[in-house]
């Protein structure tokens, strides 16, 4: 089963996408940047991260930032980023920063399941 890191500050998407995905693939969760790089590991297969890991701050962009650190340090794990809002200008960073593919939250889940099975077959 494929290793999948999700990360995402909002406890109830969190819930939603590993009940959706629990089938397919071996997950681990993270809210926080802090969370993400502590249970990053040569395990995971894939990531799926929000761009901004605080409701509370509009400027965050955490998920960016975590990222630029997988890239660095697990440089052919492929990272799917998402967000909620409307910023385009996140999205152009995240896709020049490695990202392998932007969805726009809410995610269909088919979909999400196929772009993540094919963007990990592709690397093996």
């Amino acid at each position: 089963m494929i290793r999948l890191l999700i990360v995402d500050d909002r406890e109830d998407y969190l819930r939603a996408l590993s009940s959706a995905l629990r089938t397919e693939f071996d997950l681990v969760t993270a809210k926080s940047l802090k969370e993400a790089i502590e249970r990053m590991d040569a395990s995971i297969e894939i990531a799926l991260v929000d761009v901004r890991l605080s409701e509370e701050d509009e400027q965050n962009r955490d998920g960016v930032h975590f990222l630029e650190w997988v890239k660095k340090n697990y440089p052919d794990v492929p990272v799917v980023m998402m967000s909620a809002y409307r910023d385009f200008d996140a999205a152009v960073e995240a896709l020049n920063l490695g990202a392998d593919h932007f969805l726009k939250k809410p995610i269909n889940l088919r979909e999400l399941k196929q772009l993540l099975h094919a963007l990990v077959k592709g690397r093996k």
